[in-house]
């Protein structure tokens, strides 16, 4: 065991022990690299749902009333899903969520790791882990959306709205890149895929491809834009199984790009 995965485990025991002997802590799950702890580098956080008996998720919204140390967080966010963003001074970050069972069963989870079950956690993570993901695969809806967004994208840019141009191309467009290629594109090598956000460990399935997105971001936001887009023409080609072309080619037309390849 690493020391950085040795360090991990002792503050998630610390954690469970801190639930021992409250009545209202039904559970609690590791989520992301909690549960695939073999992964557990230096930069991994601890990702927890705390599971309470209906009327106890309140008691537990505040870190303070059961993470250790709450003299050293130095940072704690709520946000409006209601998930709590904590970092403590040592830059340790802790990502969790407070529910029953009733509202844990509307989440969406991939890798899980039960830690603590009181009744019913396991059953209700098993249900919601065969759920589909919650953006279902969809090729061609994906490459649509990286076709307008990057049209959406470059406008905004001309427009002088740069700060907006560069969320909906690197952003939005980039999500929507990844997400085609994740269920479109044979990946060049295994890796545990994220059913929830396929950016993450995108590189390690796909390392080239990874390679040049990553070039295309550090571009000015058109080229990125621009890139993208042939990016997924060089993929997935131009036609009912890939980009559309009569929206490729009415992109070229309203931005002016005539730099396509033949295909185009």
């Amino acid at each position: 065991m690493t020391a950085h995965r040795a360090v991990f485990e002792a503050f998630l025991a610390r954690v469970e022990a801190g639930l021992d002997g409250r009545d209202e802590v039904v559970g609690l799950v590791g989520m992301g690299s909690t549960a695939e702890r073999d992964r557990v580098d230096e930069w991994s956080d601890h990702d927890l749902a705390l599971i309470t008996h209906e009327g106890g998720q309140d008691a537990h919204r505040s870190a303070a009333s059961w993470l250790p140390d709450p003299d050293r967080i130095a940072l704690e966010v709520h946000e409006h899903h209601g998930g709590v963003k904590v970092v403590y001074d040592d830059g340790h970050v802790i990502e969790y969520g407070v529910a029953s069972l009733d509202e844990l069963s509307d989440w969406a989870a991939d890798a899980y790791d039960v830690r603590v079950d009181h009744g019913g956690v396991a059953a209700t993570m098993a249900a919601i882990a065969s759920k589909p993901a919650p953006v279902e695969p969809d090729v061609q809806r994906d490459l649509g959306l990286v076709l307008a967004l990057a049209l959406i994208g470059v406008g905004r840019a001309r427009r002088g709205e740069r700060l907006s141009a560069n969320a909906l191309v690197r952003g939005a467009a980039v999500d929507a890149l990844t997400r085609a290629i994740a269920e479109g594109v044979r990946p060049e090598r295994d890796a545990r895929p994220d059913a929830l956000d396929p950016t993450r460990r995108f590189e390690s399935a796909h390392p080239v491809i990874a390679a040049r997105i990553d070039d295309l971001l550090a571009s000015p936001v058109e080229e990125c834009a621009h890139g993208l887009v042939d990016l997924a023409v060089e993929l997935f080609g131009i036609g009912e199984s890939g980009v559309s072309p009569r929206g490729l080619a009415a992109v070229r037309r309203r931005l002016g790009w005539t730099r396509w390849s033949s295909e185009g």
